[in-house]
């Protein structure tokens, strides 16, 4: 797991000016408007060599994002019986229902970081809900997960280690979503 990241010039630039940032165990939930860096931030953490992570030895990071998750892709990991099943099934499911399938083929192990760039893309609230659930599950296995998201449903609860990346984020949104709905 990774506990903090120092980023290099060009990643700390990039990332709303922040120098260092920290995550806990379970789930890490990075907001911010767009344009603050919270896709940027993960492939940080996934591929830069410059940026200096303090992590447990031999972490794995894995990287989703709505277009990871796509089974129509040529280049993803589903391969021989399962991934073509999953192809097929697909071509007649939902997105969410897609998104499942695919997560249920994926090997977690303790220890494993999931790197999740806005997850809830194409789903309706309770597949999110699932969703949220399902990361839960693995959280609670030994996983961690640092998702950056729009979604409030991954902000709540005492449970998540939220990053806001533009500070007052969250309290900005449930002002606008309180005015919304009145």
């Amino acid at each position: 797991m990774i506990s903090a990241i120092e980023f290099c010039p060009r990643h700390r630039w990039m990332v709303s000016r922040h120098p260092r940032l920290n995550f806990s165990k379970g789930l890490n939930a990075v907001i911010g408007p767009n344009g603050t860096g919270k896709s940027t931030l993960l492939k940080a953490i996934k591929e830069c060599a410059d940026c200096r992570k303090t992590e447990d030895n031999g972490t794995a990071y894995l990287y989703y994002n709505s277009e990871t998750m796509n089974p129509h892709r040529s280049q993803d990991h589903l391969k021989g019986p399962l991934g073509a099943k999953v192809k097929v099934r697909s071509q007649y499911s939902s997105h969410g229902e897609t998104m499942r399938d695919v997560l249920s083929t994926l090997n977690f192990k303790e220890g494993d970081c999931f790197l999740f760039d806005e997850p809830e893309g194409g789903l309706d609230l309770p597949w999110v809900l699932k969703l949220r659930e399902g990361i839960w599950t693995l959280c609670r296995q030994g996983c961690q997960f640092i998702v950056a998201s729009h979604h409030p449903a991954f902000w709540q609860g005492e449970d998540v280690r939220r990053i806001e990346l533009e500070e007052g984020y969250r309290e900005k949104c449930r002002k606008a979503f309180e005015g919304f709905w009145k």
